[in-house]
Protein backbone atom coordinates (compact mmCIF):
# COMPACT_ATOMS: atom_id res chain seq x y z
CA UNK A 1 0.00 0.00 0.00
CA UNK A 2 2.94 2.31 0.95
CA UNK A 3 4.72 1.99 -2.69
CA UNK A 4 0.75 2.29 -4.19
CA UNK A 5 0.66 5.20 -2.47
CA UNK A 6 4.15 6.75 -3.53
CA UNK A 7 2.85 6.01 -6.76
CA UNK A 8 -0.12 7.75 -6.54
CA UNK A 9 1.53 10.81 -5.24
CA UNK A 10 4.50 11.20 -7.68
CA UNK A 11 2.22 10.95 -10.27
CA UNK A 12 0.00 13.87 -8.72
CA UNK A 13 3.07 15.62 -8.66
CA UNK A 14 4.42 15.07 -11.87
CA UNK A 15 1.19 16.06 -13.41
CA UNK A 16 0.86 19.01 -11.08
CA UNK A 17 4.21 20.48 -12.74
CA UNK A 18 2.77 19.60 -16.41
CA UNK A 19 -0.28 21.29 -16.00
CA UNK A 20 1.33 24.63 -14.15
CA UNK A 21 -0.25 28.03 -15.88
CA UNK A 22 3.45 29.42 -16.76
CA UNK A 23 5.78 27.24 -18.67
CA UNK A 24 6.73 24.13 -16.45
CA UNK A 25 10.53 23.59 -16.42
CA UNK A 26 12.04 20.38 -16.80
CA UNK A 27 15.78 20.11 -18.42
CA UNK A 28 16.26 18.83 -21.42
CA UNK A 29 19.01 16.16 -22.37
CA UNK A 30 20.41 15.26 -25.52
CA UNK A 31 19.34 11.33 -26.01
CA UNK A 32 18.00 8.63 -28.11
CA UNK A 33 14.83 8.05 -27.37
CA UNK A 34 14.89 4.83 -29.00
CA UNK A 35 17.00 3.44 -26.55
CA UNK A 36 14.62 4.58 -24.02
CA UNK A 37 11.67 2.76 -25.90
CA UNK A 38 14.26 -0.49 -26.28
CA UNK A 39 14.64 -0.68 -22.80
CA UNK A 40 11.21 -0.27 -21.93
CA UNK A 41 10.16 -2.81 -23.99
CA UNK A 42 12.48 -4.73 -22.47
CA UNK A 43 11.07 -4.57 -18.62
CA UNK A 44 7.81 -4.34 -20.00
CA UNK A 45 8.45 -8.18 -22.11
CA UNK A 46 9.01 -9.50 -18.30
CA UNK A 47 6.24 -8.23 -16.77
CA UNK A 48 3.79 -9.59 -19.77
CA UNK A 49 5.49 -13.25 -18.86
CA UNK A 50 2.70 -13.79 -16.60
CA UNK A 51 0.36 -13.58 -18.94
CA UNK A 52 1.91 -15.21 -22.21
CA UNK A 53 1.80 -11.91 -23.87
CA UNK A 54 4.80 -10.85 -25.70
CA UNK A 55 6.02 -7.34 -26.23
CA UNK A 56 7.91 -6.67 -29.71
CA UNK A 57 9.14 -3.50 -31.22
CA UNK A 58 9.95 -2.59 -34.75
CA UNK A 59 10.94 0.37 -36.30
CA UNK A 60 13.89 3.28 -36.73
CA UNK A 61 16.90 2.68 -34.71
CA UNK A 62 17.54 5.77 -33.47
CA UNK A 63 15.90 9.16 -33.00
CA UNK A 64 18.55 11.63 -30.94
CA UNK A 65 16.31 14.31 -30.20
CA UNK A 66 16.36 17.11 -27.21
CA UNK A 67 13.92 15.72 -24.47
CA UNK A 68 13.43 15.55 -20.89
CA UNK A 69 14.64 12.29 -20.29
CA UNK A 70 12.44 11.26 -16.94
CA UNK A 71 8.86 12.65 -18.98
CA UNK A 72 9.31 10.92 -21.79
CA UNK A 73 10.19 7.14 -20.32
CA UNK A 74 7.39 7.93 -17.93
CA UNK A 75 5.04 8.72 -21.09
CA UNK A 76 5.94 5.99 -23.06
CA UNK A 77 6.38 3.60 -19.96
CA UNK A 78 2.68 4.43 -18.79
CA UNK A 79 1.52 3.63 -22.55
CA UNK A 80 3.48 0.44 -22.72
CA UNK A 81 2.35 -1.14 -19.49
CA UNK A 82 -1.61 -0.14 -20.31
CA UNK A 83 -1.05 -2.17 -23.12
CA UNK A 84 -0.11 -5.05 -21.26
CA UNK A 85 -2.87 -4.82 -18.78
CA UNK A 86 -5.64 -4.44 -21.40
CA UNK A 87 -4.43 -6.95 -24.22
CA UNK A 88 -5.82 -10.11 -24.14
CA UNK A 89 -3.95 -13.28 -22.74
CA UNK A 90 -1.26 -14.88 -25.28
CA UNK A 91 -1.22 -11.54 -27.23
CA UNK A 92 0.87 -9.09 -28.53
CA UNK A 93 1.79 -5.75 -27.78
CA UNK A 94 3.54 -3.80 -30.63
CA UNK A 95 5.38 -0.87 -30.36
CA UNK A 96 6.36 0.48 -33.68
CA UNK A 97 8.22 3.93 -34.31
CA UNK A 98 8.50 5.87 -37.82
CA UNK A 99 9.89 9.10 -38.43
CA UNK A 100 8.12 12.08 -39.75
CA UNK A 101 10.42 14.45 -40.79
CA UNK A 102 11.69 15.80 -38.08
CA UNK A 103 9.39 13.86 -34.96
CA UNK A 104 9.16 10.29 -34.20
CA UNK A 105 6.00 9.07 -34.41
CA UNK A 106 5.36 5.81 -31.83
CA UNK A 107 2.21 3.47 -31.81
CA UNK A 108 1.69 1.13 -29.14
CA UNK A 109 -1.11 -1.57 -30.34
CA UNK A 110 -2.84 -3.90 -27.93
CA UNK A 111 -5.34 -6.63 -28.24
CA UNK A 112 -7.69 -5.81 -26.15
CA UNK A 113 -11.44 -4.62 -25.92
CA UNK A 114 -10.93 -1.15 -27.09
CA UNK A 115 -12.30 1.97 -25.69
CA UNK A 116 -15.76 3.48 -26.46
CA UNK A 117 -15.64 5.80 -29.22
CA UNK A 118 -17.25 8.28 -27.21
CA UNK A 119 -14.37 7.80 -24.28
CA UNK A 120 -11.30 8.17 -26.68
CA UNK A 121 -10.22 11.45 -25.74
CA UNK A 122 -11.70 11.05 -22.14
CA UNK A 123 -8.87 8.51 -21.22
CA UNK A 124 -6.68 11.52 -21.31
CA UNK A 125 -8.03 12.98 -18.55
CA UNK A 126 -7.07 12.75 -14.99
CA UNK A 127 -8.43 10.27 -12.68
CA UNK A 128 -10.27 8.90 -15.75
CA UNK A 129 -9.89 5.21 -16.96
CA UNK A 130 -12.40 3.41 -19.68
CA UNK A 131 -15.85 2.54 -18.72
CA UNK A 132 -15.16 -1.12 -19.77
CA UNK A 133 -11.63 -1.42 -18.27
CA UNK A 134 -11.47 -4.58 -17.01
CA UNK A 135 -7.91 -4.29 -15.00
CA UNK A 136 -8.67 -1.13 -12.34
CA UNK A 137 -4.74 -1.36 -10.66
CA UNK A 138 -3.88 2.43 -11.64
CA UNK A 139 -5.18 5.59 -10.96
CA UNK A 140 -6.24 7.22 -13.92
CA UNK A 141 -3.02 9.46 -14.25
CA UNK A 142 -0.90 7.81 -16.88
CA UNK A 143 -2.45 8.75 -20.29
CA UNK A 144 -2.60 12.29 -18.88
CA UNK A 145 0.79 12.87 -17.93
CA UNK A 146 1.42 10.84 -21.34
CA UNK A 147 -0.63 13.63 -23.23
CA UNK A 148 1.07 16.44 -21.34
CA UNK A 149 4.46 15.11 -21.58
CA UNK A 150 4.14 14.46 -25.26
CA UNK A 151 2.59 18.40 -25.86
CA UNK A 152 4.79 19.93 -23.48
CA UNK A 153 7.80 18.52 -26.01
CA UNK A 154 5.81 19.91 -29.18
CA UNK A 155 4.37 16.62 -29.59
CA UNK A 156 1.29 15.33 -28.91
CA UNK A 157 -0.79 11.93 -27.68
CA UNK A 158 -4.05 10.20 -29.59
CA UNK A 159 -5.46 6.94 -29.32
CA UNK A 160 -7.62 5.58 -31.56
CA UNK A 161 -9.33 1.76 -31.90
CA UNK A 162 -8.30 -0.57 -34.06
CA UNK A 163 -10.93 -2.71 -36.33
CA UNK A 164 -9.74 -6.08 -35.82
CA UNK A 165 -9.96 -5.29 -32.05
CA UNK A 166 -7.78 -3.50 -29.31
CA UNK A 167 -6.60 0.33 -29.26
CA UNK A 168 -3.40 2.08 -31.01
CA UNK A 169 -2.11 5.07 -28.22
CA UNK A 170 0.16 7.26 -30.71
CA UNK A 171 2.86 9.38 -29.57
CA UNK A 172 4.68 12.21 -31.41
CA UNK A 173 7.61 13.75 -30.07
CA UNK A 174 9.39 16.33 -32.14
CA UNK A 175 13.64 16.54 -32.03
CA UNK A 176 13.42 19.98 -30.54
CA UNK A 177 10.58 22.45 -29.82
CA UNK A 178 12.82 25.34 -29.02
CA UNK A 179 12.56 25.61 -25.54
Amino acid sequence: EVERLDELVGGILTLARLSERQDPRFDRQTLDVVDLIREIVEDARFEALSRDVTVEYEGVNTFVASVNGELIYRALENVIRNAIAHTKNKTTVLVRSEVHGQQIQLSIKDMGLGVPEAELDAIFKPFSQSSIATARSGFGLGLAITRRAAEWHGGSATAKNIPSGGLCVEVTIPISNGQ
